[in-house]
């Protein structure tokens, strides 16, 4: 697989990891914290094999961060559009993540 499309997969695993760290903190259903943990723990495993196929320049980082950004706009706004959070916690969990797995 080329690494525009690891990028592309990789936006999307991020993505979906910040949709579900947003959810854990801001969720009014206590029964689901559980469930959003697990779901995070997976996805990050899931990057992390993914990430280790090649090495990340600071373009490709960048490149990765708009695709995460962009599936997590689409998903919150898709699937949660009634969770209310800060709009800059999403592009500072999107910077901690890329961090977390790309280094």
């Amino acid at each position: 697989m080329g690494k525009n499309r690891v990028i592309k997969i990789l936006g999307n695993v991020i993505g979906n990891i910040v949709v579900h760290k947003i959810l854990l903190k801001h969720t009014n259903k206590p029964k689901s914290i559980k469930h959003l943990e697990s779901e995070v723990e997976a996805y990050r495993d899931n990057s992390l094999e993914i990430a280790g196929e090649f090495n990340w320049n600071e373009k490709d980082k960048n490149k990765i961060k708009l695709e995460a950004l962009k599936k997590f706009k689409k998903d919150m706004e898709k699937y949660y559009n009634d969770v209310k959070f800060p709009s800059k916690e999403a592009e500072k969990l999107v910077n901690e993540t890329i961090k977390e797995i790309l280094m």
